[in-house]
């Protein structure tokens, strides 16, 4: 089904950044599931880059208290903004602009054999495995570099292996699990604690024909049981680092671990987080972004 032309009310939220730290910042609001974002420079007398101020508009569906919390101690524990700058909310009407960013999304291709589609638009591509995503307030419909370089390394690994049993921590959209199941995996775990992601992810399960071979549930990673043999968490340094030892003991010997959501200079820090107990095998850059793959 074709999206609605009907003009609706969006939530915007602005806050500012060193002209430096921008676009990182706008990545992480793209990865909290933001629809777009304006990067504008602060007018006044420009003196070094590094001086430098820029506002960032980001524009979303919907947007509760609780990830609105998420996103601005994200960006303080990142340095992106002051530790006492609260976010300016507003809501405005849609001009068109959102209407026509869902128009423009378009099926595209992700690595060798994985193509992404939105629900109105499903083509069949030969030699290609079809992961339908509709757009919502969650992480991932592919085009976020972390998801990308995740959806990669996946690919490389089960192009290897065979992967029986997977955890997707953070799972968002729900596209990682999603991904797995049409790999190969036949039992995918895929938790996450914010409602409206849980939501998105089982409507992009049941779209996929993937309910039953995955299961969602709000529990804390502390709850889960049993071990994997492919663990995923696309979520945040600030995060997967206090998160290094439950996911470690959640792996089977031999199995492996991908990491996203990790700014370029951060990953060192979340390599020696996860060394000498794992085996770093791979780093892969996508812009400012690193996904990191590893082995037990």
């Amino acid at each position: 089904m074709a999206p609605s032309n009907k003009l609706q009310s969006f939530t915007r939220v602005i806050v500012e950044t060193p002209m430096t730290l921008a676009d990182e910042a706008a990545g992480i609001f793209s990865a909290f599931g933001s629809l777009g974002c304006e990067i504008r420079r602060v007018p006044g007398k420009r003196t070094t880059k590094a001086k430098t101020r820029a506002r960032i508009h980001a524009y979303f569906d919907k947007l509760n208290s609780r990830a609105l919390g998420r996103i601005t101690k994200t960006l303080q524990s990142a340095g992106m903004v002051d530790a006492d700058a609260q976010p300016v909310i507003s809501s405005v009407e849609d001009p068109g602009w959102a209407t026509m960013w869902q128009k423009r999304f378009e099926p595209f291709p992700v690595g060798d054999h994985l193509l992404i589609v939105p629900p109105w638009n499903r083509p069949t591509v030969a030699d290609r495995v079809s992961i339908t995503i509709r757009p919502g307030q969650a992480f991932g419909t592919g085009h976020h570099a972390s998801t990308f370089g995740t959806l990669h390394l996946m690919q490389d690994l089960f192009a290897e292996r065979r992967f029986e049993r997977v955890l997707d921590v953070g799972t968002g959209s729900g596209i990682l699990a999603i991904a797995a199941h049409k790999l190969g995996a036949s039992k995918i775990v895929a938790i996450d604690l914010d409602a409206v992601a849980l939501e998105n992810a089982i409507e992009n399960a049941d779209l996929n024909r993937a309910a039953r071979a995955i299961r969602f549930s709000a529990a804390p990673l502390t709850s889960i049981r049993g071990h994997f043999d492919l663990i995923t968490a696309n979520i945040l340094s600030s995060v997967l680092i206090p998160m290094a030892p439950l996911l470690i003991a959640r792996l089977r010997p031999d199995a492996s671990l991908i990491l996203a959501g990790i700014l370029a200079r951060e990953a060192d820090a979340v390599i020696a987080t996860y060394k000498p107990a794992l085996k770093h095998l791979r780093t892969r850059a996508d812009g400012v972004w690193r996904s990191l793959l590893f082995q037990r």
